[in-house]
């Protein structure tokens, strides 16, 4: 369940200035809908044989790269809602903390 939702969450929070809220909420609420329906199909007893049985009893590998297309989406789709101070704060997080010429 964790990795379905915030895996993407902290990748793009962390280096796409792009992500907007709005895409952050339906890709949490994507991959933690996906996740979690598996899990509940696997505890009621559905069992599937092949393929989908293995991504039933697996869920992170197809309900993760559902939630980063999910936040990738609907974040092209609402660009206006980019946080103004996104790209400043990127630029903060990625440089280092004491910048020294070198040979010092």
């Amino acid at each position: 369940m964790a990795a379905s939702t915030f895996c993407p969450l902290l990748v793009l929070g962390i280096w796409w200035r792009g992500l907007t809220d709005a895409g952050a909420l339906v890709g949490l609420a994507v991959g933690g809908l996906g996740a979690g329906s598996a899990a509940v199909l696997h505890l009621v007893g559905v069992r599937l044989e092949g393929w989908p049985g293995a991504l039933l009893e697996h869920p992170a590998a197809w309900s993760v790269p559902l939630a980063f297309a999910v936040m990738v989406l609907v974040s092209l789709a609402t660009p206006g809602r980019v946080p103004l101070h996104a790209r400043r704060f990127l630029v903060r997080l990625h440089t280092p903390e004491v910048l020294e010429p070198e040979g010092v």
